[in-house]
C-alpha cells in the first residue's frame, strides 16, 4: 500500500508519512478537528525513483501504475467520506526532515491549494516530490548541515477548508520566550497570506489564564480566496480592515484548543488554523521555533 489515512497513521508510520502528517494524525486520533485526508507514503517516492532509475529528474519519469491506482482509490474514498463529488484538496509535502531539532524546513517544501481533479493532483504529488531536490531545500540543508535527501518524503492530501479567517497560534511568546503567553496572528481568507508575509494580520496576546494582555489591529490589506482553480487575491473592504477578524468567543476557543495541544505534546506548539462557519480546523502543528533558533 502506498497510501494511509490520517485516521489510521500510527507511531510506527512516522518515517513513511513525515512529521507534518504524523502530527495531524495524532490530533485526529485525539479528536481535534482536522480536515479529512490521506498520505501518499514515502515508499511511493522510493518506488518511483527505483522504477525509473532516478536521482532527481522527477518530471521526466512515469509514476508506476500501482502507485497511481492506490492514490486514485484513496482520492475516491476521500470524496465519499466528505460527501463532495467536486472535492477541492490541498496537497502538501510532509518530510521526515521537517521539525528537526534546530531545523524546521518550514516553507521550504511545496504546498498547492484548491486542487480539483485527479490529473492535477498527480502533478502536485510530483511537485512535492520534486521539492525535495529544489535549490532552496539544498541551500537550507547545507546551511543546517543536514542531508535532506536522506529523509523520506511523503505527501499529505486533505480536504480544503475555504476559510473565513485563518492564522497562526504560538503557545508561548516566540519573541520574549514567555511560556505564560499565547500569541495569535490572524487575517481574512487563507493562511498563506500570513505565513508568506503578504498582509499585516491582527495580533493578540493572552495569558494562559484566558485574560487579554494586548491586541493590535492589523491592516489586513487583502485576502487569499479560492479561485476556479488555485487561489486568487481579493482586496479587503474598509469595514473588514477596521475591525478585528476574530470574535472574543473564537479567540477563547483558540486559546483553549492550543493549551490542549501543548498539554498533549508536552512542549510549546506553533499551530496553523482555519475558521469556517465558526468551526476551528487545525491545519498544522509543530514545535515553536524561538527567536534564539529561528530559521
Amino acid at each position: 500500500m502506498y497510501t494511509v489515512s490520517l485516521q489510521s497513521a500510527g507511531q510506527e508510520d512516522i518515517l513513511r508519512v513525515g512529521t507534518k502528517a504524523f502530527h495531524l494524525a495524532q490530533l485526529v486520533q485525539e479528536n481535534f478537528r482536522v480536515p479529512q485526508g490521506f498520505i501518499v507514503t514515502s515508499n511511493a517516492l522510493a518506488r518511483f525513483m527505483i522504477e525509473n532509475h532516478l536521482k532527481e529528474k522527477i518530471w521526466e519519469a512515469t509514476v508506476p501504475s500501482e502507485i497511481e491506482l492506490d492514490i486514485a482509490a484513496a482520492y475516491e474514498r476521500l470524496k465519499v467520506e466528505t460527501n463532495e463529488s467536486d472535492l477541492s484538496v490541498a496537497v502538501r509535502s510532509s518530510s521526515a526532515a521537517e521539525d528537526l531539532q534546530g531545523a524546521s524546513f518550514a516553507g521550504q517544501y511545496e504546498s498547492i491549494l484548491n486542487v480539483k481533479d485527479f490529473s492535477h493532483l498527480m502533478d502536485c504529488v510530483r511537485m512535492c516530490w520534486s521539492s525535495l531536490f529544489s535549490d532552496r531545500v539544498k541551500q537550507y540543508a547545507q546551511q543546517k548541515k543536514i542531508a535532506a535527501e536522506n529523509f523520506p518524503m511523503a505527501v499529505l492530501i486533505q480536504r480544503c477548508i475555504e476559510a473565513d479567517v485563518s492564522g497562526v497560534v504560538f503557545s508561548m511568546n516566540p519573541v520574549t520566550q514567555n511560556k505564560e503567553e499565547i500569541v495569535i496572528n490572524a487575517s481574512y481568507g487563507l493562511g498563506e497570506a500570513i505565513v508568506s508575509g503578504m498582509v499585516t494580520p491582527d495580533s493578540f496576546r493572552f495569558s494562559k489564564q484566558l485574560a487579554y494582555i494586548h491586541r493590535d489591529l492589523g491592516g489586513k490589506e487583502m485576502k487569499l480566496v479560492y479561485g476556479q482553480k488555485g487561489v486568487k487575491e481579493v482586496e479587503t473592504t474598509s469595514e473588514e480592515q477596521e475591525c478585528f477578524c476574530l470574535t472574543d468567543e473564537q479567540l477563547l476557543s483558540l486559546v483553549r484548543e492550543t493549551k490542549k495541544m501543548e498539554a498533549f505534546y508536552q512542549h510549546p506548539v506553533d499551530v496553523e488554523f482555519a475558521i469556517k462557519a465558526d468551526h476551528i480546523y487545525i491545519l498544522q502543528v509543530r514545535p515553536v521555533t524561538t527567536r534564539g533558533g529561528q530559521d
